[in-house]
């Protein structure tokens, strides 16, 4: 999902994990052989089963990704003319990882890299197509000169056992590859600045959507929980609220699978801003989300996750007595899917 990064991905999906019910004690090993099932517990007063869910790894495993984010945004302004003009971008990632070091909190260290990046980019008849393992005008275009700089490149990054991304570092010859591209004449504020837009931000952002951040608390089959979190749409302040449903357990391939449901809202804190003497107004606003998610237990990773939201926009700008209707509609997409 990408207009060029303009646009966010503003997906938060929890995973829960949960087997199912049973007298005999399960106790489930992963592919090297270690017992899971203690993360598995009966509750002591109504009997329900409920899990812990973490990530657990080793070092040495080995995991292959590939992620699609897809955006259509249509537009109608003044900018356009009165016009819809519509603009449609994907991005593929293709990564791998290893575990380095697990610690004794269970704080995992990673090292990434990404083996290959595609994008497919049209506006109207326009269209202009990126491959990072061809060799040709547009993959000299500046525009996807950071793209080259990360391909087959690796650093690392530290997650926690609950799926939070806290550390990425190991970026220098990335920098360096981006300085190089740029002609490598740079001063040194310019270089400082590269590094800031194109930096760990950046590199967490695009992570980040693998994982997801698991409740610390153990978590029952059938219930739900949500998660909330301040961020920006555009120009206007706005809550998202992500609401998450254990659907069930199955076997597959003697591993654990949990089904999860993910539904989400957007509430508005404001709906007026002004700005260099221009009043932006949201006169309408229609906003979902949802999404569905694989989480294996044994192996301790998301294996499928795909997710929507959708946006519906309508705004108004005013000054100096003169106004115009602006509207605004994104459909994002987010597809992670384990390789291996």
């Amino acid at each position: 999902m990408q207009k060029m990064h303009l646009f966010k991905l503003f997906i938060v999906v929890l995973l829960v994990l949960i087997v199912g019910c049973g007298k005999k004690e399960d106790k489930t090993l992963n592919k090297e052989g270690s017992d899971v099932s203690g993360l598995i517990k009966k509750d002591s007063v109504t009997g329900k089963e409920k899990v812990l869910l973490k990530y657990l790894v080793k070092k040495g495993d080995k995991f292959v990704y590939k992620m699609t984010a897809k955006t259509s945004q249509t537009e109608n302004s003044p900018a356009t003319e009165g016009k819809d003009v519509t603009q449609d971008n994907e991005i593929n990632y293709y990564y791998s990882k290893e575990v380095q070091d697990v610690d004794g909190s269970g704080i995992i260290t990673f090292k990434v890299k990404y083996d290959s990046i595609t994008i497919n980019a049209q506006m109207g008849e326009q269209n202009v197509k990126y491959n990072s393992n061809i060799n040709d005008t547009v993959k000299s275009n500046p525009a996807f000169l950071q793209y080259n700089a990360v391909i087959n490149e690796p650093f690392f990054f530290r997650v926690t056992s609950d799926g939070e991304i806290t550390d990425i570092y190991g970026l220098e010859k990335i920098h360096e590859n981006l300085f190089k591209a740029l002609g490598d004449t740079l001063k040194e504020e310019d270089k400082q600045n590269i590094k800031e837009s194109f930096g760990k931000e950046s590199m967490k952002e695009i992570l980040q959507q693998e994982y997801q951040m698991f409740p610390k608390q153990d978590v029952y089959m059938d219930s739900s929980w949500t998660k909330s979190y301040n961020t920006q749409l555009l120009l206007f302040d706005v809550v998202n609220s992500a609401k998450y449903t254990l659907k069930g357990i199955e076997d597959k391939d003697n591993q654990k699978i949990a089904d999860i449901d993910a539904m989400q809202t957007t509430e508005f804190l404001n709906k007026e801003v002004k700005q260099r003497g221009v009043k932006f107004e949201l006169v309408n606003s229609e906003t979902s989300g949802a999404g569905k998610i694989t989480f294996n237990l044994n192996k301790g990773c998301i294996t499928h996750k795909e997710t929507s939201i959708v946006l519906n926009l309508d705004m108004k700008a005013s000054a100096q007595g003169q106004s115009a209707k602006s509207v605004q509609k994104v459909k994002t997409n987010l597809w992670v899917t384990l390789l291996n």
